[in-house]
């Protein structure tokens, strides 16, 4: 009977991981198909900053869906992932920008669901668990990008959206039947009165905006960046790529429960640094290995701070899901802001200095977090 349960217990946690592998995927697809997608629809920069915008908003407020029941929500989430997929699959310029909502709706769902479930799971080993959460999303991220590309060469971008509709239904049938509903419930952490948010809290919170906003953005916009610098389909796959690659590099390293504890400090000092550096090497690049070498960098960079800015802030409870809808105020902002800047100059180079502001921005709140004696780091 243990073993039965153990046995249980195991396909479960693999089902929670593999879906949030499945979300990476899902996530890097507007931006790894944001090329094709403008010029299929014929839409200017500063219009696909909105769509980016949008999924982003949509997942923000998925955020604030994850109440109830984890395979009931994960199911509820992939099935509107699945049905806007469908719908941009056919959808004219102006369904794309309704579609592409609900689509980051589903993620945002899914996404917080899970995330809420490990943190409360494994409360002693928060950062590391938090990290390696983020390596199976970041795994995701990474083949996303080559088998999307290579998807659309072979089939075209209609196709590839049904693919995902089909993929992301089955996720959903699959976590409903494999995870235990009743011990995946989402309980609210009872209020206590009004709290007040210690500053190391505070400056967390706004550094969390600006660590998924960079992020996003980088993202978001780098596959069109190299096919501007007149990259071939497979550059542009290995900018996004190596993005991604660089990411679950550095999520990987922090995994590990020692190694995450004992460079929680260091991380949020030299985290940001790289990726301020990153990102100036790709904006003074023109495509090719610059690009390249300077998307893996802040790939390494940028990685661990998500993770580590939420297991600090969980450290102080959940406090329903007000941090995950932060992290998506600037997941949603900085994409956004790229495409305005760049239709504006006329150049993405320049747009590219929306993120690079960002990492600066987050370089210095976190070496203040990071003096802090009492954030506990």
């Amino acid at each position: 009977m243990s073993a039965r349960a153990d046995g249980g217990e195991a396909l479960a946690n693999a089902v929670v991981y593999g879906a949030f592998a499945a979300t990476g995927v899902g996530v890097v697809l507007p931006g790894t198909l944001l090329p094709l997608l403008l010029e299929r629809w014929a839409l200017n920069d500063a219009q696909g900053g909105v769509l980016l915008f949008l999924f982003f908003v949509g997942s923000t407020s998925g955020a604030l869906l994850a109440r109830s029941v984890l395979p009931r929500t994960v199911a509820m989430g992939c099935a509107a992932i699945a049905v806007s997929a469908a719908a941009m699959a056919v959808a004219s310029p102006m369904a794309a920008f309704a579609a592409i909502p609900v689509y980051g709706v589903g993620m945002g769902v899914v996404m917080t669901s899970i995330s809420l479930l490990v943190s409360r799971r494994f409360p002693a080993s928060r950062t590391a668990q938090m990290a390696r959460l983020n390596m199976a999303w970041s795994v995701g991220a990474l083949v996303g990008p080559p088998v999307l590309l290579r998807g659309v060469a072979t089939l075209s971008v209609p196709a590839v959206l049904d693919a995902a509709a089909v993929f992301f239904a089955t996720v959903g049938v699959v976590v409903w039947a494999a995870v235990p509903h009743a011990e995946a419930e989402v309980k609210a952490v009872p209020s206590t009165g009004k709290q007040k948010i210690a500053l190391p809290v505070l400056l967390m919170l706004i550094a969390v905006p600006l660590a998924t906003g960079t992020e996003s953005a980088m993202g978001g916009w780098l596959s069109t960046y190299a096919k501007r610098s007149g990259d071939t389909l497979g550059l542009m796959a290995g900018a996004v790529t190596c993005f991604w690659a660089g990411m679950l590099l550095s999520r990987m390293v922090q995994s590990h429960v020692r190694v995450a504890e004992a460079t929680q400090k260091a991380t949020l000092r030299w985290g940001p640094v790289l990726m301020v550096i990153a990102v100036a090497v790709v904006m003074a690049s023109h495509g090719g290995v610059g690009a390249l070498a300077g998307a893996l960098v802040a790939g390494i960079g940028v990685g661990p701070m998500y993770p580590l800015l939420l297991a600090l802030v969980l450290r102080h409870g959940e406090g329903g899901n007000v941090v995950f809808v932060i992290a998506g105020v600037g997941a949603a902002s900085l994409p956004l802001l790229t495409g305005v800047i760049s239709h504006a100059a006329g150049s993405l180079r320049t747009g590219l200095a929306a993120p690079l502001a960002g990492a600066v921005g987050l370089m210095l709140v976190c070496w203040l977090v990071a003096r802090r004696p009492e954030a506990g780091i």
